[in-house]
C-alpha cells in the first residue's frame, strides 16, 4: 500500500510540475523582444538565488555534498543551469510546434535512455507501448517544419530537451539525501555563472526595472519555474524515470490549453486526439497493473 501511495503521490507532483512547466511558453513570449536569450536566464537566477540561500541556511536546509554524491550533483546543476539559454532561443527561432515537438521529442526518449542506462530500469512492452502512442500523440498535434537554416536552432531545442530530462531524472540519485531546495540552488548558480558573461559578451541590455510587462512576466517566469523544479523533483523520487517522462508530457496540454485561454488559440481535433493519446500513453501503465492485480 505504501508503495501504491508513494507512486500516486509522485504522478500526482509531476502533473503539478508539468502545469507550471506548460507556462513557460508563455512567459517567455511576454518576454520576447524585452530579454535576450543570456540576460532573462541570469536575471532570473540571481533573483532566486538572492532569496533561496538566505532561506535555506536559516532553515538548515542545506548540508554538507558527500563525495559519493558530487557528480550526480553537478550533472544536475550543469544540466538545470545550462538549459535555459537553447530553450529560448529555440522558441524564438522555430515555430511554436517544430521547438516544441524537438523539445518534448527529446524529453521523454532521454528519460526512457537514462533510466536503462542508468537506472537499469525494466522496460516492458507497455512501456514501449506508451513511448509509441505518446510519441503519435506529439506528431499528431504538431507540425514538423525545418529549412536548412533552422538546424542549429533545432539541435539546440533537442539538446535542452534532453537536458531537462537529466536535470530530473538524476535527481533521484540525490534526492533522497537532499532537500529539493538545495538541489535547485545548484543549477541556479550554474545559470547564473554560465549565462552573465554570455549576456555580456553579446552586448544584452536588460528592460528597465519596473512594473512593466517584461518584468511582471519574469516574475511569473521565476516563480513558476521554483515550484515546477520542486514538484518535479519530489515527484521522480517516487516514479520510474520512463513513468515520470511521460506524465511530464501532459505539460504539453496544459500549454494548449493556456494557448486557448490567453492567445485564442484553436481547439482542433488533433489537440483532441493527440491529448488523448498522451494521457493513455501517462496512465496505461497503472491500467494494465491495476487490470493484472484483479485478475489474479
Amino acid at each position: 500500500m505504501t508503495i501504491i501511495n508513494n507512486k500516486l503521490k509522485g504522478s500526482l507532483l509531476v502533473a503539478v510540475s508539468a502545469l507550471f512547466y506548460a507556462s513557460y511558453g508563455l512567459w517567455s513570449k511576454l518576454m520576447a523582444g524585452h530579454f535576450g536569450e543570456f540576460n532573462q536566464a541570469w536575471s532570473r537566477a540571481l533573483i532566486l538565488l538572492v532569496v533561496l540561500i538566505p532561506y535555506g541556511l536559516l532553515t538548515k536546509n542545506f548540508k554538507k555534498i558527500q563525495r559519493k554524491d558530487l557528480k550526480w550533483f553537478l550533472v544536475v546543476s550543469f544540466s538545470g543551469g545550462l538549459n535555459q539559454a537553447p530553450y529560448f532561443f529555440g522558441f524564438e527561432n522555430l515555430t511554436i510546434g517544430t521547438a516544441t515537438l524537438l523539445f518534448y521529442l527529446a524529453l521523454v526518449l532521454g528519460a526512457y535512455l537514462i533510466g536503462k542506462f542508468f537506472f537499469r530500469e525494466k522496460f516492458t512492452k507497455v512501456k514501449y507501448f506508451s513511448l509509441f502512442i505518446s510519441l503519435i500523440g506529439l506528431f499528431i498535434i504538431y507540425k514538423f517544419a525545418l529549412n536548412a537554416g533552422q538546424i542549429p536552432a533545432a539541435v539546440l531545442t533537442m539538446t535542452a530537451g534532453f537536458m531537462g530530462a537529466s536535470v530530473v531524472v538524476f535527481s533521484k540519485k540525490i534526492s533522497g539525501n537532499y532537500s529539493e531546495l538545495q538541489i535547485i540552488c545548484g543549477f541556479l548558480i550554474v545559470m547564473l555563472f554560465a549565462n552573465f558573461p554570455l549576456s555580456l559578451i553579446f552586448n544584452e541590455s536588460l528592460p528597465r526595472l519596473s512594473f512593466t510587462q517584461p518584468w511582471l512576466a519574469q516574475t511569473g517566469y521565476l516563480l513558476t519555474m521554483l515550484l515546477a523544479n520542486i514538484a518535479a523533483v519530489s515527484g521522480f523520487k517516487y516514479l520510474e524515470p520512463s513513468i515520470g517522462g511521460l506524465i511530464g508530457l501532459l505539460e504539453i496540454i496544459f500549454a494548449s490549453l493556456f494557448g486557448i485561454i490567453f492567445f485564442h488559440d484553436s481547439l482542433t481535433f488533433q489537440l483532441v486526439l493527440g491529448s488523448f493519446l498522451i494521457i493513455l500513453a501517462a496512465s496505461v501503465n497503472d491500467l494494465f497493473t491495476a487490470l493484472k492485480k484483479s485478475a489474479n
